[in-house]
């Protein structure tokens, strides 16, 4: 006869060899899953409206969420590639152009780096340096990098849109019982249901001030980038300026890793007044606007310190690249949550002994 004890051991084993197995058969799957979820944390409000005007038809209101935001996010997706796809067509055909009027490839590299080399030449002896062999060389491995470049584009849209599909078919079922999910996963919680309505709530205001707060940042600093970019005379600053929105995520280095270069390019082809006015404004405008707005969109949400998150941001995104800017603050504030729930209860604990000594 087995008793109570042993046939919960032998359940909580079976289940963690389980859930192990579940791991090494999903892991390819997590990532769509975790931005299903977070898209439906987001957007859930708007499920809500949606789903009373469907007269609380759950299947129905679904697909209608599900639609709205395959739209939301398809029609500026579009928009964009195409855009961006104009802007490299354009300097392509420059290139080519150019490529063409010079005699080679080599040739216009020679040409383009005339300056920068003429620059360096202040203070380095490139005399004895063969530079045409060199940026010949170059250039091959130029060229074959490229159609290496090519190929993973190639293969990473694919992967895009094979994920963007699973990411999409898991909303839609999110949506239509994500509640029943949370409840049953909430009822297996050995907390109050305050307690665990409190956890809920502290993971859907992290992941809406965070997604809120990326894409204020990626806006701003795309929009001053290009201006400045258009300011300066460079081309393509559509191009650049979308480089600099999807670079803001990026900790520590942002957007700088698009005007900075550029900056650098202006400086030393001669261009000094355009390379300090794109550093000045880089530095100061740019850069800076991410202090004025994040604050100011995250920090009606989430209740932590600056420096906590701000090591939670960096740890998630080492540890889970892209998606870690929505895990490290997540895990930071159900770990903050987790504290205050067991203190609370220690708290109640104590106040009963003391309670029961008295009576005693």
């Amino acid at each position: 006869m087995h008793t109570k004890r042993t046939t919960i051991i032998f359940l909580a084993v079976l289940l963690l060899i389980v859930l192990a197995l579940t791991f090494v058969i999903t892991q390819s799957f997590l990532r769509p899953l975790a931005f299903a979820i977070i898209l439906a944390v987001v957007f859930y409000p708007l499920h809500e409206r949606i789903l009373r005007r469907m007269k609380r038809k759950a299947g129905t209101a679904a697909l209608i969420s599900t639609l709205a935001l395959i739209i939301l996010f398809a029609v500026p997706s579009f928009v964009i590639a195409l855009l961006a796809a104009n802007e490299a067509l354009s300097a392509a055909h420059y290139l080519g152009r150019r490529s063409a009027e010079e005699g080679g490839f080599t040739s216009l590299l020679m040409t383009l780096a005339n300056q920068p080399l003429h620059f360096v030449g202040h203070w380095v002896d490139l005399s004895k340096y063969d530079l045409r062999a060199i940026i010949g060389s170059k250039a091959e491995q130029i060229s074959v990098w490229l159609v290496g470049f090519g190929a993973s584009v190639l293969s990473g849209l694919a992967r895009f849109i094979t994920d963007s599909l699973i990411t999409f078919v898991v909303l839609f079922f999110l949506f239509r019982d994500g509640p029943q999910w949370a409840y049953k996963a909430g009822m297996l919680i050995p907390l109050t249901p305050e307690q665990v309505a409190r956890l809920y709530r502290n993971v859907s205001d992290t992941i809406i001030a965070n997604v809120y707060g990326i894409l204020s940042v990626g806006v701003a600093q795309g929009v001053l980038t290009g201006i400045a970019m258009r300011i300066v005379g460079m081309p393509s600053s559509l191009l650049l300026g979308l480089g600099a929105g999807f670079a803001s995520i990026i900790p520590v280095v942002g957007s700088s890793l698009v005007w900075g270069p550029v900056a650098i390019y202006l400086l030393v082809t001669g261009a000094i007044w355009k390379g300090v006015f794109l550093l000045i404004w880089g530095t100061l405008v740019v850069s800076a606007i991410d202090n004025v707005i994040r604050p100011w969109v995250v920090g009606g949400r989430v209740e932590l310190h600056p420096l906590v998150l701000l090591f939670f941001i960096f740890g998630g995104v080492e540890a889970f690249g892209f998606l870690g800017l929505f895990l490290g603050p997540v895990v930071a504030s159900v770990l903050a949550a987790l504290f205050d729930i067991l203190r609370e209860e220690l708290k109640a604990k104590n106040s009963a002994a003391a309670a029961d000594s008295t009576t005693a």
